[in-house]
């Protein structure tokens, strides 16, 4: 197998020269440890043995290769155990298969950490050319620009002090037939009704997930400021699945409470309505580890979506919803407005899931990023799934890895085989 121009021009961009990483000796035993744990549960749907090995020295390279986690940088950190061209192939173009491996660390997540929210996570990750599955031009506001990019949606499993992804979905546009190599898709993608909404997507990447990770029913959570809210609220509703959505400050909604000032039949903006309700804020314990007796002011006010905006699935569902402004105070407030359907639940309890929300944008994409789950190059599809599922189980144990350093076990887990890189390394 040869790799495309593209290909290799991204294999090479990797910002000069390729370093090896100097591992820090305690960091590299809580990463042993970590995968030795892991090594069990998700290879065990891998029949073969070479297969394993390639397996883990992959993870090793996404867990202690510097920069960018390609392809090259993964290889030249392994040294003479693997070369560019075979692990690029292993990982595009073999016949292994992701979801057993996804499944099995989704479960063991959820029976070690049991969510109590699952966060819906839209990533754009830019590239360089067209030819990799899914890519299309979009808006970025991370980059503040219209940028050629892929859409990738992550199914986060939250708790107190934990987050992690459970799944990945690539949203895939109608020009999908025009890039890449479709054929390399499951008959079931390719015929998918084309150019799904992003909406679509989000609320498709859930219910696979609940069905392939067995999960119980826990609510579903999501910033939709820049998607279209009324659609994501309606399709979620629809779906029969508990959410807190995120939406835009000029989102319109019908009020439902008369004793609102402004209620009547004219729709009017989130923010606006949150204001009418400003007299009616209370203080709410924030619920941040890092930030101990701060409050959050939260108001929060029975609203409907206007009739215009309904959709055939909300006429038939004519349920209120709550709409929730949230912030620290001041002229500004609120801060956050969030649309829900749990009308009946705790004012303190939907703040307490909002918190746990945060735990996903602030510090679990950061460390997803760490461990390369923007990084793949290539044009298959099955080859961009085995990539992330592999990082999804680097994501775990770089996080099980940091916990064992602040509190080891006492219990001495078997030592894995050590890399040309690490062996280099003398731990005095």
């Amino acid at each position: 197998m040869h790799l495309t121009k593209e290909e290799s021009t991204q294999l090479r961009a990797q910002h000069g020269t390729v370093h090896r990483s100097v591992p820090d000796p305690a960091r590299q035993v809580a990463i042993d440890r970590a995968l030795a744990e892991l090594s069990p549960v998700v290879f065990s749907a891998l029949p073969r043995a070479d297969q394993r090995r390639k397996c883990l020295m992959y993870l090793r390279g996404l867990l202690g290769a510097s920069g960018r986690k390609s392809v090259r940088n993964i290889a030249a950190y392994l040294g003479d155990e693997v070369n560019d061209q075979g692990l690029h192939h292993f990982i595009n173009d073999s016949t292994w298969e992701w979801n057993p491996m996804r499944e099995a660390l989704g479960r063991h997540l959820v029976r070690r950490q049991p969510p109590l929210a699952c966060v819906l996570h839209p990533m754009v990750i830019p590239k360089s050319g067209t030819h990799s599955v899914g890519v299309t031009r979009t808006f970025s506001w991370e980059h503040g620009q219209a940028v050629t990019a892929q859409q990738a949606i992550g199914v986060w499993g939250v708790s107190p002090h934990f987050a992690s992804p459970l799944n990945w979905w690539l949203h895939l546009p109608s020009r999908l037939h025009r890039t890449g190599r479709p054929d390399a898709l499951p008959s079931s993608v390719r015929a998918a009704a084309p150019d799904p909404a992003p909406e679509d997507s989000m609320v498709s990447a859930y219910r696979e997930t609940a069905a392939r990770m067995r999960l119980p029913q826990r609510p579903v959570i999501l910033n939709a400021e820049r998607l279209d809210g009324i659609k994501m609220v309606s399709r979620l509703t629809a779906a029969g699945l508990p959410h807190l959505t995120r939406i835009a400050s000029d989102t319109w909604l019908l009020p439902d409470d008369p004793a609102l000032p402004g209620w009547g039949e004219n729709p009017l903006q989130a923010a606006q309505i949150a204001q009418f309700a400003k007299s009616h804020r209370r203080q709410v314990p924030r619920s941040a580890p890092s930030d101990p007796g701060a409050v959050e002011l939260v108001a929060a006010v029975r609203v409907r979506l206007p009739v215009a905006f309904d959709t055939a699935e909300r006429a038939r569902d004519s349920r209120d919803l709550l709409l929730l402004g949230v912030g620290r105070g001041g002229i500004r407030w609120p801060d956050e407005l969030w649309l829900s359907d749990m009308t009946t639940a705790d004012h303190a309890a939907l703040v307490h899931l909002i918190g746990l929300s945060r735990q996903v944008e602030r510090h679990g994409v950061a460390r997803a990023d760490r461990v390369g789950i923007r990084d793949f190059v290539g044009r298959s599809f099955a080859g961009w799934h085995r990539h992330v599922t592999l990082a999804s189980v680097a994501y775990l144990a770089a996080e099980r890895a940091e916990r064992g350093l602040d509190a080891p076990r006492p219990a001495r887990a078997r030592t894995l085989p050590r890399t040309p890189a690490q062996r280099s390394v003398s731990p005095g």
